[in-house]
């Protein structure tokens, strides 16, 4: 079973949310996390999840997506339509991106948790770091939290995989104040 979940955390405690979401599922299921700004563009993105499960049921996976941190350039599609508000372009690129189903890529570098997919025995062994970890960041705690996990796991030898065929819409500050003129 996958369970697609979106923890949420009004004290900005996002690894606590994952935690404590994570920690209610039954012990042998698969778990995606998302942000709360994201939104699968094809009707059946859970088959196609369930087989990149089935051929990788060990890794961490993610995806494919239009806006991200700059950071995670192996994550952020190349076709150019970033700031593309027509939400019509983006279905179309989930349709084109299908042509690469149960491909996949290995990350080696910056990982952003938009999308997160990997079993709950993995999450036993590496839980995410909570809030204390990052009161450094001030009152943007929560951010970095899925790149430390993801690169602890990878650290422990667990592979970071980006489904190829799978592409999801992610808002990522487009209402900003720098992205305002683009509605």
């Amino acid at each position: 079973m996958i369970f697609d979940i979106i923890p949420y955390s009004t004290e900005k405690n996002l690894g606590k949310a994952y935690n404590d979401a994570i920690a209610g599922l039954p012990d042998d299921c698969h778990v995606c996390l998302r942000d709360g700004d994201t939104c699968w563009l094809t009707p059946d993105y859970g088959v196609h999840l369930a087989k990149y499960i089935e051929l990788h049921p060990n890794a961490v996976l993610t995806c494919w997506t239009n806006r991200i941190n700059e950071k995670a350039e192996q994550q952020s599609n190349v076709g150019g339509v970033r700031d593309d508000v027509d939400f019509t372009t983006h279905l179309k690129y989930a349709a084109v991106f299908k042509d690469k189903l149960y491909q996949f890529t290995p990350l080696h570098g910056f990982v952003s948790g938009f999308c997160l997919v990997f079993p709950k025995s993995l999450w036993q062994q590496h839980k995410f770091a909570e809030k204390q970890v990052y009161e450094d960041r001030g009152p943007h705690n929560l951010l970095g939290v899925d790149n430390d996990w993801t690169n602890r796991v990878r650290a422990a030898g667990v592979p970071v995989l980006r489904m190829d065929g799978l592409y999801i819409w992610h808002t990522y500050r487009l209402l900003d104040n720098s992205n305002k003129h683009l509605l």
